[in-house]
């Protein structure tokens, strides 16, 4: 109790004046489905120049998590836009619309997993930093199968706060995206960075 007390009363919900900004919010974008790779591409505009593609797997080692797609972004940093472009464009091609669906299908929970005082360049009170695990799971289930359950932990600044808005159906799969929006970016009061999950759904 004692330790909680002093990080709340030496702790700030703010971020300081001195620092430059970050670019603003992060926003992440549905791209589509891939039938033939079995995954989702998503688009995160940063606040740069380019935005970061990312992808989540159905199948495989890697299934249910959001990954950079780190290979587009090697190489000659003057071609990058250029090749991102064309990369996008024959990716979009390839790609079919989900459906959005209700996210009040699914049920979010979080937990501080580790909270921690994260000290300024500028001098002050420390921000508070905040590893946040994510579950999405949901409401109603059918059956004696587990449902598919989404988690992650992510880095939460200034206070832990989360909140699940979209969701999309996976074409001819039992399993939807969940897209949660959380205080990702430290920059003034606070900015939004979101992050998708995979979920189980039912088929009708």
């Amino acid at each position: 109790m004692r330790a909680s007390i002093a990080y709340l009363t030496t702790t700030s919900t703010t971020m300081p004046d001195l620092l430059p900004e970050l670019g603003g919010a992060h926003r992440l974008e549905l791209l589509g489905w891939h039938r033939g790779e079995r995954a989702v591409y998503l688009s995160e505009d940063v606040g740069g120049a380019l935005p970061l593609i990312h992808v989540v797997r159905t199948r495989g080692e890697h299934a249910g998590r959001m990954v950079a797609m780190r290979s587009w972004y090697e190489g000659d940093r003057a071609d990058l836009a250029r090749d991102l472009d064309a990369r996008l464009t024959a990716l979009r091609a390839e790609l079919t619309p989900m459906e959005e669906v209700d996210p009040d299908a699914w049920m979010l929970t979080t937990r501080v997993v580790q909270r921690r005082a994260l000290r300024l360049p500028s001098g002050g009170r420390p921000i508070r930093k905040f590893a946040l695990q994510l579950v999405v799971e949901p409401l109603v289930t059918c059956g004696p199968a587990e449902p598919t359950r989404g988690r992650t932990v992510v880095t939460a600044y200034l206070r832990p706060r989360a909140r699940l808005d979209r969701a999309w159906a996976i074409p001819g799969e039992p399993l939807a995206l969940t897209r949660i929006t959380y205080l990702g970016v430290p920059e003034g009061v606070g900015l939004d960075k979101q992050v998708a999950l995979l979920v189980g759904r039912e088929l009708h």
